[in-house]
């Protein structure tokens, strides 16, 4: 008896096995084109680790630990992507949907993008800087007509939900200020993702008056 209660206590004191989890994804362009051989980065808390599309655009992370990541894409031309927010379980082997990678617009730097499961509509969101309460903010759909408007919470952020996948504007609207650039139409969402778009700043009137507005130069690199 006491050979076995020995071998039992053994038992128990040998560490369970960790089961690694992995990551999946592809990765194409607007046109939905695989995009092969490019970098695709993976952050933890404590880790990076970086990997490249194969030939139909797949990228695939091994072995990797249950918590949370986020996950860069960035190509030269190209917006930045970051999904944020991808948490994984012991053993989970996940596949994110398809990322699209869309042609950067001069002065355009980054969208960050955070997976909404089993969602077939997705979300649009955004801040501006300095931030700024009750900012007039208007979603402008297909033919340039307003479909939809909010304002900006107290730390200037706002988001507009349920939207089907397509290209969207947006409009900007506070008394003595201009947005850094007027209404555009190509703020891109894609069903299943939440889009959140880099600050729109908004730059101060000369002495409170806002009409005309000063011609600037744009200049990309």
């Amino acid at each position: 008896a006491q050979g076995f209660d020995d071998m039992r206590l053994a038992l128990l004191l040998v560490p369970l096995a960790v089961r690694a989890a992995s990551l999946t994804g592809i990765v194409v362009d607007q046109t939905g084109a695989y995009v092969p051989h490019i970098a695709v980065e993976l952050d933890s808390a404590t880790s990076k680790v970086k990997v490249q599309t194969d030939d139909v655009g797949v990228y695939q992370f091994s072995n990797l630990p249950a918590g949370e990541y986020s996950l860069t894409i960035q190509v030269p031309g190209f917006i930045t992507r970051r999904v944020k927010s991808i948490g994984l379980l012991e053993g989970e082997q996940k596949g994110l949907p398809d990322i699209t990678i869309d042609i950067a617009p001069c002065g355009w730097l980054s969208r960050d993008i955070v997976l909404l499961p089993g969602v077939l509509f997705g979300t649009l969101s955004g801040s501006v800087d300095p931030a700024a309460k009750d900012v007039d903010v208007t979603l402008v759909c297909r033919r340039f007509s307003a479909c939809s408007s909010t304002r900006t919470d107290s730390n200037g952020h706002f988001s507009f939900e349920t939207l089907p996948a397509g290209v969207y504007g947006l409009n900007f609207q506070r008394p003595g200020f201009y947005p850094e650039r007027a209404t555009e139409y190509r703020y891109i969402v894609n069903a299943g993702w939440e889009s959140v778009y880099r600050p729109m700043v908004l730059e101060k009137c000369p002495n409170g008056n806002c009409d005309p507005r000063p011609q600037r130069l744009v200049h990309c690199e």
